[in-house]
């Protein structure tokens, strides 16, 4: 079948080619990519013809025009070879002199004068040289096709081999040895025959069951010499029948037919790629024909020794007995062999089931089982028995930043690392993703810390990681000590990362001064209980609390517009608040609810709200506001999701008297959960740079003070120009708020400010916002801000699950105005 191009379907390997596995320029066939030649189909199509026509003629004309059938197909498939340039041409070199000496015997044959008596002639010996070639080639292709590990091909083929070897020694080979009118030169040639058939009956045979590509190519070389071997069988067959030398028209045509297949092997594209083993083909599958192949071998020397018994008493019962011991022999090599490799691949599997692929580590399974066993182990003797958490830090970001071949490479080294380190009984086991878990029977918490601190110190390419340490109580499941090595695991991160943490104990936040920091102080965040409004407030039950009341709000959002394109890409989240009769300003009511003590939840309920709005667009990021106050908040940090993607937090004031160093470490904590970060109103504070500088935001947002009035102004353009090179040396991205007018817009994208957000594009309201028309007078694009069809919803309550203010008596009620 042919391809539109003009190549053949089908003509590569599985696995071959752009997109398969095989990259490699013999496979693509790089630089001789051609199809089939249009004149050596027509020579092809022309020798089936001639083989149609040779049928009708007369004996004498018969033999000359089938030698020139001969050499016609030895020519066109030399010419085929040299179109295709195979990468591996000592196989088609020789099939095709293989080919060409029967020819030449034929042509031998049709001059040389008969000679009764005469052994060997001429033609005889050019047809039996012509065997081994053939076979040389046939056998150059299977050991490449197989890759050199067929031995399960090998041992079929002999089996093969042998069972039809018994037939063809007791009715073709036996009568010529017994026969006392031939000379001894004719019995030799007379067997050399059926022999020459046997060795490519056995090549063939291990040509077809070695894996490999089964291309059109393969087809039709297997069929080319399976048809000449069947009708120089048959010739021979009729020989002994009808004692006669004569060759019937219809095994002329398959001599004739095999020798234009194997032409037709030689001429289609898909030649280049015989010899290349095909990477999915199972190694020695047993197939129904392969299966059957060897029932009908193992059955041969029974039907011989029936046949013989019935015509002649059984008078080589030696050839039949040799032949079925040899069977026997190599059917139990055989079962052997297969046993071998199934026993090899059950190990294999054992093995691959218990490691981790990528790092080699024992995986999630081969813990569990390790870690009871260890357990029962340690409760029988009374023994100490540690187990320790580690998570590489900040690996999303190293993964994100060098890609994840980098990622692979880490994981891959640190094991290397850290397993070198470590003696039996302790083992390391990867946990999931970057988190892995250390099996420490016999130590201590203390002794075990220790170790840790030296697997810190030969963590490769300058990477860290925190580890928790917990001991198993024997009272207890093993889970539990899990559980409390995880805890100890994420007080380690909270603290600031590259550390390692005692469950129970926690050490001072900070830079980690290179040992252990144990304390026996227990920190523990304050508890958070959702609200009961059955029972009465917390304060008012136990009298140790203020009662604060909650405020309701509700969420609005304002599209970030990117400049450079004219599209919205972000949108930012606002609580706007319900107080009757009044306009309060946000800032303010957050402000109060920190003085009153609860405003870290207040943020919290704001945040999770606007995670909670329905229908945002999944390409748009979502932009929340904390303040640096909040985000030292244990409640804060215990109440935000685990997974922030596709989040951006907004600082959204000065740090004030929060240290940077706990900002830092509460900002990247953000960034493991996948938030990105940016710096709200900058330009408006005193610690601009400060904040700059340490924090390295995602984006900024730059005050509107230096927004509005700027494409007049000389002063404000260079602090503009100041933090446009500030970003690009960083990569983040420049937000302006608040622009009034086109010319601003303008003049804030020339300086190469990316994006911007304000009532020039939309007020903040309900709902979410795309840009279909633009500004006037601003941009090349014509875009005009619209918004998507609200929910139906107008309000609703909001409770963050779990994480209320255990002394708030009143819902957080989120409300859509339906005229906005």
């Amino acid at each position: 079948m042919l391809r539109p191009d003009g190549r053949e379907a089908g003509n590569l390997p599985s696995g071959a080619g752009p997109q398969g596995t095989d990259a490699s320029p013999r496979a693509r066939g790089e630089g001789n990519d051609v199809g089939p030649s249009p004149v050596l189909l027509g020579a092809l199509a022309l020798l089936t013809l001639l083989i149609a026509v040779h049928a009708v003629l007369p004996d004498d004309l018969a033999g000359p025009f089938g030698v020139l059938i001969g050499i016609g197909a030895v020519v066109t498939g030399l010419a085929g070879m040299l179109r295709h340039r195979p990468a591996r041409r000592r196989g088609w070199l020789l099939l095709l002199a293989g080919a060409s000496l029967w020819v030449l015997g034929d042509l031998v044959h049709t001059i040389e004068p008969p000679t009764p008596g005469a052994y060997p002639a001429a033609s005889d010996l050019l047809s039996l040289a012509a065997y081994p070639l053939l076979g040389a080639g046939a056998l150059d292709f299977s050991r490449a096709r197989g890759g050199g590990s067929d031995h399960g091909a090998v041992l079929d083929a002999l089996i093969v081999t042998t069972g039809i070897g018994v037939v063809l020694g007791i009715f073709m080979i036996a009568p010529l040895a017994d026969s006392s009118t031939l000379p001894l030169s004719a019995k030799a040639i007379g067997a050399a025959y059926p022999l020459g058939d046997l060795f490519l009956l056995g090549v063939l045979a291990r040509l077809y069951a070695v894996p490999g590509a089964r291309t059109v190519s393969y087809a039709l070389l297997v069929a080319g010499i399976g048809l000449t071997l069947a009708a120089d069988v048959g010739y021979e067959v009729t020989t002994l029948i009808a004692s006669t030398l004569e060759s019937s028209p219809l095994i002329e045509a398959g001599t004739l037919g095999g020798y234009a297949l194997i032409a037709a092997a030689a001429v289609v594209p898909s030649m280049r790629v015989l010899a290349d083993p095909d990477p999915s083909a199972p190694e020695n599958r047993l197939s129904r024909p392969r299966q059957a192949a060897l029932v009908l071998a193992l059955l041969m020397p029974n039907l011989a020794l029936l046949a013989d018994g019935y015509n002649s008493d059984a008078r080589h019962w030696q050839v039949i007995a040799a032949g079925m011991l040899l069977i026997c022999i190599l059917i139990l090599v055989r079962v052997l062999w297969l046993v071998y490799k199934v026993q090899t691949l059950a190990v294999e599997l054992t093995e691959q089931a218990r490691a981790d692929g990528l790092t080699g580590a024992p995986n999630r399974r081969t813990w569990d089982w390790e870690l009871a066993r260890a357990t029962a182990m340690a409760r029988e003797h009374g023994t100490a028995l540690c187990i320790a958490m580690i998570d590489l830090d900040k690996f999303k970001a190293y993964n994100d930043s060098r890609g994840h071949q980098a990622g692979d490479i880490l994981l891959r080294d640190s094991v290397a690392a850290w397993t070198a380190q470590l003696q039996p009984p302790a083992m390391l086991a990867r946990y999931g993703g970057e988190e892995f878990a250390l099996l420490a029977p016999g130590f201590s918490p203390l002794q075990l810390a220790t170790v840790l601190e030296r697997l810190r110190e030969v963590t490769p390419h300058g990477q860290t990681f925190s580890a928790g340490v917990a001991q198993w109580d024997p009272q207890t499941d093993p889970g539990t000590a899990v559980a409390a090595a995880d805890e100890a695991l994420y007080a380690a991160k909270r603290a600031g990362r590259n550390r390692v943490v005692i469950a129970g104990d926690e050490p001072p936040a900070g830079p980690p001064s290179g040992s252990i920091e144990l304390t026996s102080i227990t920190v523990k965040a304050e508890p958070i209980r959702p609200n009961d409004e059955s029972s009465p407030p917390l304060g008012t039950r136990r009298g140790r609390r203020r009662v604060h009341r909650m405020p309701s709000f509700s969420m609005v959002t304002q599209p970030i517009v990117d400049l450079r394109v004219q599209q919205v890409r972000a949108h930012e989240a606002l609580a706007r608040f319900d107080f009757p009769g009044t306009f309060p300003d946000t800032a303010e009511v957050f402000r109060q609810a920190h003085r009153e003590g609860f405003g870290d939840l207040l943020e919290l309920a704001a945040i999770r709200a606007a995670l909670d709005l329905p229908g945002r667009p999944r390409e748009h990021d979502l932009y929340v506001n904390a303040s640096a106050r909040a985000l030292m908040s244990a409640r804060m940090r215990t109440g935000l999701p685990d997974d922030l993607s596709g989040v951006v937090v907004e600082l959204s004031e000065d740090p004030g008297d929060v240290d940077m160093g706990d900002l830092m470490r509460a900002v990247n904590d953000l960034r493991d959960r996948g938030a990105g970060i940016a710096l709200d109103d900058v330009g408006a504070g005193a610690l601009e740079f400060a904040r700059l500088a340490m924090l390295q935001p995602d984006m900024v947002k730059i005050d509107r003070t230096l927004v509005v009035g700027c494409s007049t102004d000389i002063g404000r353009t260079a602090v503009l120009k100041g933090l446009v090179t500030y970003a690009e040396g960083l990569g983040s991205l420049l937000c302006a708020e608040g622009p009034e007018t086109a010319a601003d817009l303008g003049h804030l994208a020339a300086l190469g400010v990316t994006h911007a957000q304000g009532n020039i594009f939309a007020p903040a309201k309900a709902g979410w916002h795309r840009v279909h028309t633009p500004v006037p007078g601003f941009g090349p694009a014509r875009a005009r801000v619209l918004e998507q069809p609200r929910p139906a919803e107008t309000t609703w309550t909001y409770r963050p699950p779990g994480y209320d203010d255990p002394d708030s008596t009143s819902p957080i009620v989120i409300q859509l105005d339906p005229e906005n």
